[in-house]
């Protein structure tokens, strides 16, 4: 399996797939939704980056690839044109339905990889995963890579993240520096507890005083890639190696 050069079962023709699904029965699904990320980020940032990082850490894990979901909650953006929303009912339902397939083609574990915090997109991948375990004895987590990449994302870049921040535009800078054109300080907006506003008035949103507001250079955005990526692959480890103990 270490030799595999195709970890995307969409690429695979079903014979390809019944040889590699021999010697894993590990699958990352790569979550994301289709939303305003500032002018200078594409509308599916959250997909890009989650896909990336399941190609990368599935060489690491050895795991599969499945076809990657485009549409997720994305409620507080859809006053921007391109920002495309589903209910979090519909996603836990269709999260639940596509974990049921790879359980029925022979996964026991799968790994989402979800691009998109927003609390609607969190809950409906949660309820998911949970209803996957309970009724069909399939193991599941969600990777939130903003969070694993918080103490990264201060010590390279000397703030925090946001939507749309330093931590997303330098994943994507990491992936295809075409992609990134230039931010817009009037798209900023500071989220702030006291007043909640739908849909939100910034397309660009930070969170705190320290929200980065400079384009990271390309080599620091590639460096802070590569060390987020042993930081998911540290932390799947961990549950990979829990998950193990319980069949043993």
């Amino acid at each position: 399996m270490s030799e595999l050069r195709e970890r995307r079962i969409w690429l695979m023709n079903y014979r390809e797939f019944q040889d590699a699904i021999e010697d894993t029965d590990l699958a990352i699904l790569p979550l994301g939704v289709c939303e305003a990320h500032g002018p200078h980020l594409p509308l599916g940032t959250d997909l890009l980056i989650a896909e990336w990082l399941s190609l990368k850490v599935a060489e690491r894990v050895n795991a599969l690839v499945a076809p990657p979901l485009y549409y997720g909650v994305a409620v507080g953006l859809s006053g921007y044109l391109g920002t495309i929303t589903i209910s979090d009912s519909i996603l836990e339902s269709l999260v639940y339905e596509i974990l049921s397939e790879l359980s029925s083609n022979g996964f026991d574990r799968v790994i989402i990889m979800n691009g998109h915090g927003g609390s609607g997109q969190v809950s409906g991948i949660s309820k998911a995963i949970r209803k996957a375990w309970l009724n069909l004895r399939l193991k599941a987590a969600m990777v939130m890579w903003w969070d694993l990449a918080r103490e990264v994302t201060e010590e390279l870049f000397g703030g925090s993240g946001g939507h749309a921040g330093v931590d997303e535009t330098a994943m994507v800078l990491a992936i295809d520096k075409s992609l990134v054109k230039s931010i817009e300080e009037n798209e900023i907006y500071t989220l702030r507890s006291g007043i909640q506003a739908i849909p939100l008035p910034g397309s660009i949103l930070a969170y705190d005083g320290k929200f980065v507001r400079e384009l990271p250079e390309h080599g620091r955005a590639v460096e802070f890639a590569e060390r987020l990526i042993e930081r998911i692959v540290s932390e799947l480890s961990k549950v990979l190696e829990g998950w193990d103990r319980q069949e043993s």
